[in-house]
């Protein structure tokens, strides 16, 4: 697997991606399309609605899409932005359909955010949730001037495009160092196996990340395998696993794949080690398709609701107490971060002289001590963002609270 792993490391940036998007733009929409794209836009004043286009994943993060809808119910309330409604234009991503379906993700994803801006003529766009996808809609973002926040995307790179995109999130340059010290002195582990789904830029990428800082700082990456999207055998990986005999297994996958693979490392395989996760987890399908395999497992998050209420936050605690009363379930990080990401280009609107993308970008760069149902300071000149890692255990197959881990 070694040679895998610096093949992978080469490709960290990956620019593959952002070659293709000039040809998807002329197979799906035509030269004289395209050049639309280029034209300026209006300022939005004659505008029956403020239109913000909205991208998540289906059928497993619909909690990013409530997030913002209680964020738009909440900013309508409150007069939207200048006396003018805003209009959430939301499009699914159908991950699973990807592989049942042999369909191509770039292309797919890229002819949803052309119908947002070309279409729908949004004024921003929220998400998407998983960085693979934010890479490709940044880089349409910022060839056109469409401001973006991506919501619960977390790969660096998902800004790489230019400086109309922006984050909601944590970066995995954190978010893999917190869970590599997290291994290293509370769990006190000395050995670690890894589990990477390829061709993912948050896995593959959050991967890396752990490894370089769990053996940086005295630990050993024992083993360090693969699989794809689709596989549901994971005898291979999990057998060169159990051999290893790690410490902890740190896996940076999705579902359906992470719920299999953790059944089998303990039905069939026996593996007795601690699973640790990446805030992917952060997901109430993938716990429940997991059942009892993944009890006594730990997992990252940007959020928790399972906090003390006097750890929260009043901000905090009113998202929780709203969510909670508009959809009946206590809000995850990535409701959290879908009503965030919602929010902080609704506020930049209402601080910009204009409604033109230049002005929503600059009042994006320009924000300050956001709160939230998180906390934002500001952001970098990668219109990054530092943000605390919150450690969330599984007991019971319920999501309990167990530390926060500051920046």
């Amino acid at each position: 697997m070694t040679d895998q792993r610096s093949r992978l490391t080469r490709r960290k940036h990956i620019g593959q991606l952002w070659i293709l998007l000039p040809l998807i733009l002329s197979l799906f929409w035509g030269c004289d399309q395209v050049q639309q794209l280029l034209a300026p836009l209006s300022d939005g004043g004659d505008a029956d609605t403020v239109k913000i286009g909205f991208l998540y994943t289906t059928p497993n993060r619909n909690n990013s899409r409530y997030g913002a809808e209680l964020a738009t119910t909440q900013l309508n309330e409150a007069r939207g932005v200048r006396d003018i409604p805003i209009q959430l234009v939301a499009r699914g991503i159908p991950t699973q359909r990807f592989v049942s379906e042999n369909i191509n993700e770039t292309e797919y994803v890229s002819k949803l955010a052309l119908e947002l801006i070309i279409e729908e003529e949004v004024s921003a766009i929220v998400g998407p949730n998983r960085s693979t996808y934010a890479v490709i809609v940044g880089e349409i973002a910022q060839n056109h001037g469409i401001p973006m926040m991506a919501t619960s995307a977390t790969n660096p790179s998902v800004t790489a495009a230019g400086d109309f995109v922006f984050m909601a999130a944590f970066t995995d340059d954190f978010q893999g160092v917190a869970m590599a010290a997290f291994a290293l002195q509370d769990l006190e582990a000395k050995t670690a196996a890894v589990l990477t789904h390829t061709g993912d830029v948050y896995s593959e990428g959050l991967s890396q990340t752990f490894i370089d800082s769990f053996n940086t700082h005295g630990g050993q990456v024992v083993a360090d395998e693969f699989y794809a999207a689709g596989d549901t055998d994971f005898t291979v990986q999990l057998t060169v696993v159990a051999e290893a005999t790690p410490d902890v297994i740190f896996s940076t996958g999705f579902i359906p794949e992470v719920p299999l693979l953790v059944r089998q490392a303990r039905e069939e395989v026996g593996i007795t080690a601690t699973f640790i996760g990446g805030d992917a987890w952060d997901n109430t399908a993938l716990i429940e398709a997991a059942g009892a395999a993944i009890d006594g497992s730990f997992f990252s998050s940007g959020f928790s609701a399972e906090a003390d209420p006097s750890d929260l936050g009043e901000d905090a605690y009113r998202f929780v107490t709203a969510y909670t009363a508009m959809f009946g379930v206590v809000p995850d990080g990535g409701a959290a971060l879908g009503y965030d990401a919602l929010r902080l280009v609704v506020q930049a609107m209402r601080r910009a002289n204009d409604l033109t993308p230049i002005a929503i970008r600059d009042q994006l760069a320009a924000t300050m001590n956001y709160s939230g149902a998180t906390f934002i300071s500001g952001y970098d000149e990668n219109r990054h963002t530092s943000k605390s890692v919150v450690i969330k255990q599984i007991v019971n197959g319920e999501v309990q609270f167990h530390k926060l881990i500051e920046p």
